[in-house]
C-alpha cells in the first residue's frame, strides 16, 4: 500500500467495525486466518493488524506474493535450499517459513498455487516443519499463518483447481473485506489520513480537500479500492499549487451509478446486472439466477462476495 498506511481504526464504516470486532478476538489468538477481498481493498493492512495486535507483535510478519513466485522455485522460496542444491545455490538460503519462525507468515494470493504446490505447502502445516531442497534435515518451525486472496476458493475446490483439505487447513477464521464502494463513510476518514501523510512526504504545508471535493470522490465507485485512492491523493498533493483540493484536482471515470456501460469495467457490469435483476424480481435468487444464466449457488457466491445477500 506504500510508505504509511493506516491502520484500520480509521474506518468508520459499520462494515469495518465489525471485521475489527473480528480482528479484536482473532489477534490474541494463533488461529489461521483467511482474508479475502477484491485487489487494493487492504488485505495486507489487515493481516498486519492483526500481526501488530497479537503476542508475535514484536516478531517479524513476512508477506510472500505467491502469485509472483515461479513453480520451480517455490520450494526454494518458502522452504530454503542448502549450498550445492542446483546451479545458482552458492549457500545456505533460509525459506520464508524459516524467517518468519516465531512471527508471522502472510501468504498473499494463495489462489494462485499450483495444485502440486498446495500439496507441498499443505504438508508443511501438517508437520509444522519444512526440508530446505538439497538436504534431508527437518526443521521444525513455529508460525502464524495468514492468508489473502481474492479468489473464489470454495468455486475452485468445486472445480477442482484448489484442495479441500488446504482450505480447511487455512480458514478457521475468514475475513471479508470490503470493497470501498461498499463503506462510502471511510473515504474522507482515509482521504484525509492519505492527505497528511502526502503532505508530510513531499514537504506541503497541510492541505485540506473541500466539501465538494469530498463529495465527488463519495460518488467515485473506486474499481482499485483503497489503493486507487491513496494513489489519487498522492498525484492531487504532488500537483495542486493552492491550499485547498478542488473536485477539478481529481480526474477519474465517473461512478458506475448512472454511468453508460461503455465506460464500466466487467466487474462494474456484473455488479450492475445482478443488483438491477434483484429489483425487478424481488430478490427471488432462484429467478435472478434463471434470467442471469447462471446457477444459484454461482450468484449467492456473487452476491456474497459483493456483500449485497438479500
Amino acid at each position: 500500500m506504500g510508505d504509511k498506511i493506516p491502520k484500520l481504526v480509521h474506518g468508520a464504516s459499520p462494515t469495518m467495525i465489525k471485521v475489527l470486532n473480528i480482528v479484536e478476538k482473532v489477534a490474541a489468538t494463533d488461529a489461521n486466518v483467511l482474508i479475502t477481498g477484491e485487489n487494493g481493498t487492504g488485505k495486507e493492512l489487515l493481516a498486519r493488524e492483526i500481526h501488530e495486535r497479537s503476542g508475535r507483535g514484536g516478531e517479524l510478519m513476512i508477506s510472500v506474493d505467491m502469485g509472483s513466485i515461479p513453480e520451480t522455485l517455490f520450494e526454494s522460496e518458502l522452504f530454503g535450499h542448502v549450498r550445492g542444491a542446483f546451479t545458482d545455490a552458492r549457500d545456505d538460503r533460509k525459506g520464508k517459513f524459516e524467517l518468519a519462525s516465531g512471527g508471522t507468515l502472510f501468504l498473499d494470493e494463495i489462489g494462485n498455487l499450483s495444485l502440486y504446490s498446495q500439496s507441498k505447502l499443505l504438508n508443511v502445516l501438517q508437520r509444522r516443519t519444512i526440508v530446505r531442497v538439497g538436504s534431508n534435515r527437518e526443521i521444525p518451525v513455529d508460525i502464524r499463518l495468514i492468508c489473502a486472496t481474492n479468489c473464489d476458493l470454495p468455486g475452485m475446490v468445486a472445480e477442482g483447481r484448489f484442495r479441500e483439505d488446504l482450505l480447511y487447513r487455512i480458514n478457521t477464521i475468514v475475513l471479508e473485506v470490503p470493497p470501498l464502494r461498499d463503506r462510502v463513510d471511510d473515504i474522507p476518514v482515509l482521504a484525509n489520513f492519505f492527505l497528511r501523510v502526502y503532505c508530510e512526504k513531499y514537504g506541503r504545508d497541510q492541505i485540506r480537500i473541500n466539501t465538494h471535493a469530498l463529495e465527488k470522490l463519495a460518488n467515485y465507485s473506486w474499481p482499485g479500492n483503497v489503493r486507487e485512492l491513496q494513489h489519487s491523493i498522492e498525484k492531487a498533493v504532488i500537483m495542486s499549487e493552492s491550499s485547498v483540493l478542488l473536485p477539478s484536482d481529481f480526474e477519474f471515470r465517473p461512478s458506475s451509478r448512472g454511468t453508460h456501460p461503455a465506460e464500466m469495467t466487467l466487474e462494474e457490469m456484473e455488479r450492475k446486472m445482478i443488483l438491477d435483476s434483484l429489483r425487478r424480481h424481488g430478490n427471488n435468487l432462484s429467478m435472478v439466477a434463471s434470467r442471469l444464466g447462471i446457477t444459484r449457488q454461482t450468484l449467492y457466491n456473487k452476491l456474497r462476495k459483493i456483500g449485497k445477500l438479500p
